[in-house]
Formats: structure tokens, C-alpha cells, sequence
């Protein structure tokens, strides 16, 4: 059995994405939706970087470490913002979806955030939710 080894940008990713997710949580627990999302707007920028598999899963396995060591659940939302926010510091664009679905009678609301065709996170189950806003 070989143990794969980690780079030190993996580090530098993986500390980013858990001080990230620490701060996400605390504008989704304390400030209202309205106020933090203009946050996490492109306002008009342009990002001519190409989408790739490999830049997405740099993003993608940052979130996951950062998700595992994490004392507390990691929502959605929470999960989207920040890895829209990594997704900017690889110069990558990235659109955060929120929906809503009817489920016995209550509502439930998800997020999830691709970066062109390619999910990043919250591809569980996105297809039962009726899209109520996009940022991108």
C-alpha cells in the first residue's frame, strides 16, 4: 500500500478552505442573505481562464479536507459559498444555484455551485430542486 504524498499548495488550499468555511459559517449563522451575497457576486468580471478538471478538482479536494476536519456539519450553502470563493482565488468562474423543493409538506432549499459544466459542490440530488436564483 503506498501513501500518496501532499504538496505544499495542497496544504496552502486546505488551509484556506477550512478558515473559509469557518468564516462562511459565521455570515450564514449572523448576517442576513441579503447582505453577504452581494459578496460572493462577479461583478462583471471576466474570468478568461480555461475550466479544466484538473484546476476544479484542486478546488474540490481543498473543500473536502477542509469539510472533514471541520467540529460541526458543513451545509450546502455554506459549502457553496466557499468554494465559490476558491474558485476565485484560481481565477476560475463559478455560478453558486439555490432551490427550494416541497417534501411531505415542508419546504427544503439546497445549494450548489458548478463551474462551467462541472459540479463542485452539492451535485447530491440537485435535480429534485426548482431553481430560485443563481449567483454568478
Amino acid at each position: 500500500m503506498t501513501r500518496k504524498t501532499i504538496g505544499l499548495s495542497d496544504i496552502w488550499y486546505f488551509i484556506a478552505a477550512y478558515a473559509l468555511l469557518c468564516a462562511c459559517q459565521f455570515l450564514v449563522l449572523f448576517i442576513p442573505f441579503r447582505w453577504y451575497i452581494r459578496l460572493f457576486k462577479d461583478h462583471g468580471k471576466n474570468n478568461d481562464e480555461k475550466i479544466t478538471a484538473a484546476k476544479t478538482l484542486i478546488v474540490r479536494k481543498a473543500l473536502l479536507r477542509g469539510l472533514h476536519y471541520l467540529p460541526w456539519k458543513g451545509k450546502c450553502l455554506v459549502q457553496a459559498l466557499t468554494a465559490k470563493t476558491l474558485l476565485k482565488m484560481v481565477h476560475l468562474p463559478g455560478t453558486i444555484y439555490l432551490g427550494i423543493a416541497k417534501e411531505d409538506n415542508l419546504l427544503k432549499a439546497h445549494a450548489w455551485l458548478k463551474s462551467g459544466n462541472q459540479f463542485i459542490c452539492g451535485q447530491d440530488g440537485y435535480r429534485k430542486y426548482t431553481i430560485v436564483q443563481e449567483i454568478s
